[in-house]
């Protein structure tokens, strides 16, 4: 990494001079504007630091006014003071740490990043999220591909995002959102056209920069990631779906869903023909696989829809698969009242 002040080189887990073998917690940095200073002497800022806490480093991130440190153990800060010392290093936190290390991003003048077992925000401090799908994630992440894992900004929308590998895959294949503005989580599932290894939020283009990762064709492409439609001009179907809800905590009350009122913004043609498809999924008992209970086509020109849909828990899927148009899913609104058990 260098440094924004004085322009040093600094490399995290390095060899001591003379040596091969690199020290993980060893912090060494080059003169300043330099690359290949790296003997401290009397007439230069070339320095190194072991830090005294953790068996390693796992990974460092760039923010405003310093540097962080990720060992096994916490959370270094590494600030530039000048001479003689250079850099100052000061413990900011115990405790949490880094599951990767690209797992931390700079986003909303905060840092964001996940550890081996939940979500965290840094600015001065580091505080744990609450996280409403955190079970979802870790409960089928595969640890032995952790160091895959990288965390990314989508700051047009407010949003942090981790691509993780599941239980199951050698490869990255699931994604966590997290909505800083609104404080909401979502999930997602990637497969061989969405398949994300890299991503830069590129500030100065139009739109973010992601690289994917095609074993079948060993076809690998950049995208503009966030401009819509296809990635490769075919049509796929874009979707969102709610969280399970009933009308109680116990769920012991059925549901009935008998009015819909969509809220759907489209895009680009515009058209009549532009259309979602809103599902009403349902299921009686916990471990029943949700199902369909009715359908409703939305259009442009739609107001509202009579249902028919009744079960214990609920829950509302919207998505298209044609092409030419986009859309933006706003407030839904049901219409819902209890029934009986019948």
């Amino acid at each position: 990494m260098m440094s924004d002040v004085d322009k040093h080189i600094i490399c995290f887990g390095a060899n001591t001079i003379g040596a091969s073998t690199a020290d993980p917690l060893l912090v060494r940095w080059s003169d300043k504007e330099s690359s290949i200073d790296w003997t401290p002497t009397s007439t230069n800022q070339a320095g190194g630091v072991q830090l005294s806490q953790g068996s390693t480093i796992i990974g460092a991130l760039r923010t405003r006014q310093e540097i962080l440190i990720w060992t096994d153990v916490g959370i270094v800060s590494m600030r530039f003071v000048g001479e003689p010392f250079i850099f100052s290093f000061s413990e900011v936190a115990q405790g949490p740490s880094l599951i990767a290390p690209n797992a931390a991003v700079n986003a909303n003048n905060r840092v964001y990043f996940m550890d081996r077992g939940g979500f965290y925000s840094y600015s001065g401090n580091a505080q744990r999220l609450a996280c409403t799908v955190l079970d979802h994630i870790y409960s089928d992440i595969n640890l032995g591909q952790q160091f895959k894992i990288f965390g990314t900004s989508n700051e047009n929308n407010n949003e942090v995002i981790w691509f993780y590998p599941s239980a199951n895959s050698l490869e990255i294949d699931k994604y966590v959102i997290y909505n800083y503005l609104e404080n909401v989580w979502s999930i997602g599932t990637t497969d061989d056209g969405f398949v994300r290894t890299a991503w830069d939020q590129a500030s100065i283009l139009e739109y973010p920069i992601a690289a994917s990762k095609n074993d079948s064709s060993n076809l690998n492409y950049v995208y503009n990631h966030e401009k819509g439609h296809g990635n490769d001009g075919s049509n796929f179907t874009a979707y969102i779906e709610s969280s399970d809800f009933d009308l109680e905590p116990n769920g012991e009350r059925f549901t009935f869903i008998s009015k819909l009122i969509p809220d759907v913004q489209f895009r680009d043609q515009q058209g009549t023909s532009d259309s979602v498809t809103y599902t009403i999924k349902g299921r009686d008992y916990p471990l029943q696989d949700l199902t369909t209970l009715q359908t409703v086509n939305v259009t442009p020109n739609s107001t509202f829809s009579n249902t028919r849909a009744r079960s214990r828990q609920a829950a509302v899927r919207i998505s298209n698969s044609s092409s030419d148009y986009g859309w933006r899913a706003g407030d839904l609104r049901l219409e819902i009242r209890p029934d009986g058990k019948r």
